[in-house]
């Protein structure tokens, strides 16, 4: 008998429930690594406030479709940037 490695996230055909979703808290607004993963969306959501700039995503899910985390603005920053070289 093989070991389980991966079953978590594939379907069996003997098994009638629908695989979990992974929630995974990626780093750098989705350019990062992934610092945390759960199939418990707040718990993922909950894990991410604590890293600023993070995003909660579904595992092998664009970082298009991702949700921030944090409230901040990264425009304002670059405006004044540009603002002082004018």
């Amino acid at each position: 008998m093989g070991c389980g490695c991966g079953s978590k996230t594939r379907a069996r055909s003997s098994n009638s429930r629908s695989p979990r979703t992974l929630h995974q808290v990626v780093l750098d607004g989705g350019k990062g690594r992934v610092a945390f993963q759960s199939t418990d969306k707040e718990q993922a959501r909950s894990v991410a406030r604590s890293y600023p700039g993070s995003i909660v995503r579904e595992d092998g899910a664009t970082t298009t479709a991702a949700s921030t985390t944090t409230g901040t603005d990264t425009a304002s920053s670059d405006s004044t940037a540009s603002d002082v070289s004018a």
